[in-house]
């Protein structure tokens, strides 16, 4: 079977295009056959998630004035800056993006626009130079121009100087977490509070290394060293002060006439998913990996139809608010992947068998989220803002539709706000790269008796994957085979 094609014609059969950006649907096939690595696997549901993210996310590819950036809405929001472009999930956008096979052509011009061209480059938290490193050191190269490290330096600043304590963390609320109504957050009397988060810290904590990173690639002795002690600083800082009984929480503070300080916290904060953000990075100090068994725990973070955004056994958990929105329980893909991407990173770290068990679980349970039923009972591929954890609607979705479609029709349909298809290509496949050197290391559920994936392009070459458990199907062997082919 031609899957591409395939699934191309199936995901357009069944979509209503009302917004068009360079990549029509009729083209969709096209595009997907030259930018689109193949990937076949025995899993329905994942195969199908993987070739409908890819199949909406060049939806959301868009020539502008400044060259080419990624949207995360396709209609016109009005928080959004220039171009309808959001920094919330600028990260995201690279992660994901960077597995194309021309990825340069649609990820390069949208750096240089977040990092030195955009006015709204921090309207919300985001780990967008660590998001670049990842790509750099995906497609082997990490020149970005002369004045590319200035615009990194002058990018951190900028958060410092409006986000930072003297202790050498930063503040920020829910809101510009791009988190709104948490629990953590927002107060009985739905008030947003400052607080420090393992969110914008963990983020600049991974900037920083990234920006040493760079300095080391530019030859920037000073600015490396700068760069790294700002990361071991931040580091010692979210392991020491943010992490209680076997958690990474939030603290937030109700007064804003005090200085923000986590040592004089009062009582214990809520276990949110946010609280394993730190692994996506590697900050957590050895030995803290216990706290992912709640993630398979009906008291924890598991529910049927996703991973809840802060435990079930919480006292507010889906507490009620009118809002569209929801971060205090409710289930969000942009939650989902930043947790899986962090789980990858801890059972690669530690080897364990549970761990690789859990990410095959719970990548399959959200495979199972992308879909939609419709009004006539026909069940279509989907992807949107916000889940019930309850009963798997698209919640968001229901509230803007029952208030007439106050600002957009369909605002979230499509929405580029999360990633998939890196944790297909990173975590089951096991495709990375550091200093110019390929690695394979796939975390495959056990069942699975084949993989393939042809045509991914890392460091400038291009690679074939190859797993067959039996060597009955391919004709390769048994196991893993990796070879180089033709890059043209």
């Amino acid at each position: 079977m031609d899957k591409i094609k395939y699934y191309a014609e199936e995901f357009n059969r069944y979509d209503e295009e009302t917004i068009r950006n360079d990549v029509d649907n009729a083209h969709a096939e096209e595009w997907m056959r030259r930018e689109v690595p193949y990937f076949e696997c025995p899993d329905a549901d994942i195969e199908r998630a993987y070739y409908f993210r890819f199949w909406t996310y060049r939806k959301h590819i868009k020539t502008t004035s400044d060259g080419v950036v990624i949207t995360e809405f396709l209609p016109k929001v009005g928080w959004s800056g220039e171009h309808n472009t959001i920094n919330a999930a600028v990260g995201h956008h690279l992660y994901e993006g960077r597995w194309l096979r021309h990825a340069e052509r649609y990820l390069d011009d949208y750096i240089k626009f977040f990092v030195s061209k955009s006015e709204r480059n921090h309207s919300y938290s985001a780990w967008l130079i660590d998001a670049v490193y990842k790509y750099a050191e995906l497609r082997g190269s990490f020149d970005f121009g002369e004045d590319f490290l200035e615009h990194l330096d002058r990018y951190y600043r900028k958060w410092e100087d409006t986000h930072a304590l003297p202790d050498g963390s930063f503040w920020s609320v829910d809101d510009r977490d791009a988190m709104e109504c948490s629990v953590s957050g927002t107060d009985e009397k739905h008030k947003m509070k400052r607080g420090v988060r393992p969110t914008l810290n963990s983020y600049m904590c991974a900037d920083a290394a990234a920006i040493a990173e760079f300095a080391r690639y530019y030859g920037d002795s000073d600015l490396e060293k700068k760069y790294r002690e700002k990361h071991e600083l931040l580091k010692k800082f979210i392991n020491e002060k943010l992490f209680e009984d076997g958690f990474y929480r939030a603290y937030h503070y109700y007064d804003d006439e005090n200085p923000l300080d986590v040592t004089n916290k009062k009582g214990t904060s809520p276990r949110e998913l946010i609280g394993y953000i730190p692994f996506m990075f590697d900050i957590p100090d050895a030995g803290r990996e216990e706290c992912f068994d709640l993630l398979l725990r009906d008291d924890g973070f598991f529910s049927e139809y996703g991973l809840t955004t802060v435990e079930r056994s919480n006292e507010r958990y889906l507490y009620e608010i009118d809002h569209c929105c929801l971060w205090n329980g409710y289930v969000w893909p942009f939650a989902t992947s930043q947790t899986l991407t962090a789980l990858i990173n801890v059972a690669r770290r530690t080897g364990e068998k549970k761990y690789k068990d859990m990410f095959c679980t719970l990548i399959s349970q959200y495979a199972r989220m992308h879909k939609r039923v419709r009004e006539d009972g026909v069940e279509i591929s989907w992807i949107d803002e916000v889940m019930d954890p309850r009963d798997g609607d698209w919640y968001s979705r229901t509230w803007l539709k029952g208030r007439g479609w106050p600002d957009h029709y369909e605002r979230g349909k499509d929405y580029n706000h999360s990633t998939f298809c890196d944790l297909v290509l990173s975590g089951i496949c096991g495709v990375s790269a550091s200093d110019g050197e390929v690695k394979v290391e796939p975390i495959i559920p056990e069942a699975w008796e084949y993989l393939r994936l042809t045509g991914v392009v890392v460091c400038g070459r291009e690679y074939d994957i190859i797993y067959d458990k039996f060597g009955t199907k391919y004709g390769e062997g048994r196991g893993l085979t990796v070879r180089e082919i033709k890059y043209s």
